[in-house]
């Protein structure tokens, strides 16, 4: 989930204003008695075992719609971004981003116009303006630290999530997840070993409300990124 998208995408649209938690040696067979801090150190402790996922980031507020599909490697991934129709792509590999976006997007993500860059592959190396927002929430370590709330946590008790019985831990949302106001809620399956069902993550801007689903899926499905055949340097380009 990249910070350029989902609340950072909607809030910018709308001109509005860690370290990875690991359980003990021993995995719980209940989550009963575990305190909220527990219960998700143990999730994301059973999501590190599972080493890849996809996550599929929606959210609608106002007349904007995105919707981020993600599949995440221990140090590789790809991302697609959809912003009321307008598409782009992301693919992270051995520490160079290269990006693609239509004409809005290229407006949107670099904050400039330029056609000349629209709907082609750009390869951006770290050190470089975008770099940051553009790789973060791409790679599987930091999509599970974008999941994890902070703070005073609360446990809730089980609900049905996605068709699953689910405990949600709630705190501020996660300094990766793109706002610093509102909630983030982690929903853990209650039924071992606990992964992550769903993350609901509220940012409240002037009044207005955002909300974000999480989706992790398909978990430990093998992740094969490449490179596209064609790219341009950012460097080459007008880009800052």
């Amino acid at each position: 989930m990249r910070k350029s998208l989902t609340v950072v995408a909607v809030l910018s649209i709308l001109a509005l204003v860690p370290t990875l938690s690991s359980a003990g040696a021993s995995t719980p067979t209940t989550l009963t008695g575990l305190s909220a801090q527990q219960i998700m150190s143990t999730s994301i402790k059973a999501a590190i075992a599972k080493k890849s996922a996809t996550t599929v980031v929606t959210t609608s507020v106002l007349s904007i719609k995105v919707k981020e599909v993600t599949i995440s490697g221990p140090q590789s991934g790809s991302g697609s971004e959809v912003i009321n129709g307008h598409k782009g792509e992301v693919i992270y590999l051995n520490g160079v981003v290269y990006a693609k976006f239509d004409a809005y997007l290229v407006n949107f993500n670099y904050g400039v116009k330029d056609n000349a860059v629209a709907n082609k592959w750009i390869s951006i190396t770290k050190g470089r303006k975008f770099y940051s927002n553009l790789s973060s929430g791409i790679t599987f370590p930091s999509v599970l630290q974008e999941m994890q709330p902070i703070g005073t946590l609360s446990a809730s008790a089980p609900k049905i999530i996605n068709g699953v019985s689910a405990v949600g831990i709630t705190g501020n949302p996660s300094p990766l997840s793109g706002t610093t106001t509102g909630s983030e809620t982690l929903y853990v399956s209650t039924t071992a070993p606990f992964l992550p069902v769903e993350v609901l993550i509220k940012a409240v801007e002037s009044g207005i409300t955002v909300v974000l689903t999480v989706i992790p899926k398909n978990w430990s499905v093998p992740v094969t990124v490449t490179a596209p055949k064609v790219f341009t340097s950012i460097s080459k380009t007008k880009l800052p």
